[in-house]
This record gives C-alpha cells, structure tokens and sequence, in this order.
C-alpha cells in the first residue's frame, strides 16, 4: 500500500511539474483562452482534433497516386541462445521506406470554414524481419523496429478571404517512443506564408534538451507570440493537447492557425 501511494504521490508531481513548465507567456494568455483539444480518433484513419469552436468535419484522402517505396540498405544476423530454449534468431534487413499521400481535410467554426489540400511525404528507416527471420525467431520484441523518421505535410489552406495560402508542416524523430510525459526527442513546427507576413512556429524546450518535447509558440513577421500549441499524450487523460490563440488578431489568421494547429495534433497523435 506504501509502495502505490508513494507511485501515486510521484505521478501527481509529475503532473503538475509538466503542466507548470509551459506557462504561455502573460500577454498571449490575456487575449486568448485556453482549449482542451479533443482528438475525436476514430479506429482507422485520421483523427479529427475540435479546438474550442474549431472543429475537423472532414479528414479524407484524394484520389490521386499514392508513392510507396522499400529501399534495403543492409541485412543483419544475429541470435541468442540458451540451454533449456535452444537458439532465438534475429534475420533483418535495415530499409528506407517512402511514403506520400494526398489529403483534403476541412476545419468548420461557427460562421466559416477553411479548406487545406496537402500531401503527407514520410521516410522512415526501419529494421524488420525477413520472411526467414519470422519462421526462425522466438521472440519478435525488438527486431521490427522504427529507428527514425520525418515528415513533410506541405500544401494550401483557403480561408475564404484572399488568395489560399500555403503551408509547411515538418515532423522528425530519432525514435518512435512517445516518451513519459510528452514526445520525447521529436522536432515538430510549421511555417504558414500570407499575402503581407509569415507565421511560423517556435519550439518550446525542456531545460537541459535539444527538442521541442512541450510543444510550440506560433509568432508573427513581428516576432510576436500570438498562440501556443502544448503536447499531450494520446491515449493518455492526464497529458491533453492544449491550444491558446490571440483574440485580437484577424478572424481568418485565428482560423488558419487553429486549422493548422488541428492538422499537426492529427499527424502527432497518429505516430
């Protein structure tokens, strides 16, 4: 019984340390409320994130060519074996895998919407059994693995007003762990370029790291933090996505950074 109150007790701690450690800075959190992102994930496909009165009604693929390609880059052969159990054998290959698809994903709020269309382009390298390997290994925990990979989503987002605008998204990673209590060693941002200014992201960093494992500011041409973006844990009710969006900025830029926000959650959640 000790033992659980004391885990207990270290889970709460954590908790509140993490929730402290991204304090949107004064002015943004005096112009903007605060959001609990519900990610709405379906069993297949992608999930459809509602931010406040930003909600994804539609997350779709187009029907275009879709890029799939393996490119082997070595073999591995290993095995362990002991006296009762006999021999457990490792046969892998170390391979790229590319992947692109395209999308059309829509974000609705009370008197408008935004349209995007993009493709989603992602290599990974990965170790994975071969057919040989799967008849001859004991144990598969550790041999089909993800050792890295990155994310391009790039396309256009139409607000309604002006010209549609276009958009970068980028997501990598040196390992697929979605670690205690955030994304552990992940790099994730976008850029958005408009008619007069560009918005881009600025990662939130944990003392002591290299990686935006909090999450992201979102600044303008102005360097001025105009909405924030704070990592969960899916699955996770403890660790929700949070999002902040200035209330004094145009209703359109509110709009498409809440859209983008929506599209980022949906691409994290998803790996």
């Amino acid at each position: 019984m000790k033992k659980r109150l004391c885990v207990f007790i270290l889970c709460i701690t954590h908790f509140s340390l993490f929730s402290q450690a991204f304090p949107p800075d004064a002015e943004l959190l005096a112009h903007s409320q605060k959001w609990k992102i519900k990610l709405h994930r379906p069993m297949f496909g992608m999930a459809k994130p509602e931010l406040g009165p930003y909600i994804t009604t539609n997350f779709e693929k187009l029907d275009s060519p879709v890029l799939r390609k393996r490119i082997k880059e070595s073999s591995y052969i290993g095995g362990e074996g002991n006296f009762s159990g006999g021999w457990d054998w490792d046969i892998s290959r170390y391979e790229t895998v590319e992947k692109r698809k395209a999308y059309r994903m829509i974000v609705v709020a009370e008197t408008d919407s935004t349209e995007m269309l993009f493709s989603i382009y992602r290599i990974s390298q990965e170790k994975n059994l071969t057919f040989l390997g799967e008849l001859l290994s004991k144990n598969d925990e550790g041999k089909n693995v993800t050792l890295g990979f990155k994310t391009n989503i790039s396309g256009i987002l139409a607000t309604g007003v002006g010209l549609p605008l276009r958009f970068l998204i980028y997501d990598s990673t040196v390992n697929n762990n979605n670690s205690y209590p955030g994304n552990k060693e992940r790099i994730t941002g976008w850029y958005l370029l408009t008619g007069n200014d560009s918005l881009y992201t600025e990662p939130v960093m944990t003392p002591g790291k290299v990686f935006s494992d909090q999450g992201v500011f979102v600044k303008d041409g102005k360097d001025k933090r105009i909405a924030a973006l704070k990592f969960g844990v899916a699955g996770n009710l403890s660790f929700p996505y949070y999002a902040w969006i200035r209330n004094d900025i145009e209703p359109d830029r509110q709009h498409a950074i809440a859209s983008l926000f929506a599209l980022m959650v949906s691409v994290l959640v998803k790996d």
